[in-house]
């Protein structure tokens, strides 16, 4: 099948219109975002944020990860961090960045690690937020076998990762 950019648009439009949800019996329309569990919300979001970004982040960023909303930036300067966080909320009102600063060890929180730089050295820390539930699945829980191996497959696949972004 070949879609037209206008078939997609219209698609999309489509979808983005139907918001629909219901809570305790009673259907309510979502007016404005996209709804929890929404397929196609994570892929906008991610267009809307590379989008943003491309505008936003033009000079003084040496380094910019970002995975869905947790964001690691680096810059020449403090100014220019925070010049770039400016030009990123300036874009939309109803979207809001914030800036978290390294702790007094110095070490900036990051998905599942704490990163500290210092004179171009590199150092992590696994970390966990204080709204982490911590929850593991028990090696003598009832869940079959493989649900446990890709619980350790995915914390091994996750420091290699992060080891290899740094």
């Amino acid at each position: 099948m070949d879609f037209s950019a206008d078939d997609i648009t219209t698609m999309i439009n489509s979808v983005l219109s139907c918001n629909v949800f219901r809570f305790d019996n009673k259907f309510y329309e979502q007016r404005r975002g996209l709804a929890m569990g929404n397929r196609i919300a994570p892929l906008l979001a991610i267009i809307f944020l590379d989008h943003i970004e491309k505008i936003s982040l033009t000079s003084g960023i040496l380094l910019y990860k970002r995975y869905i909303d947790d964001v690691f930036v680096i810059g020449i300067t403090e100014m220019d961090v925070e010049a770039a966080l400016e030009r990123l909320n300036d874009f939309d009102p109803r979207v809001s960045f914030t800036i978290e600063r390294p702790d007094g060890d110095g070490y900036l929180p990051f998905l599942n690690t704490k990163v500290k730089l210092t004179s171009g050295q590199k150092q992590w820390l696994w970390y966990k937020k204080a709204a982490s539930a911590n929850i593991l699945v028990h090696s003598r829980s009832s869940h079959p076998n493989y649900v446990k191996a890709n619980v350790v497959r995915n914390l091994v696949k996750t420091k290699k990762q992060v080891m290899h972004d740094y």
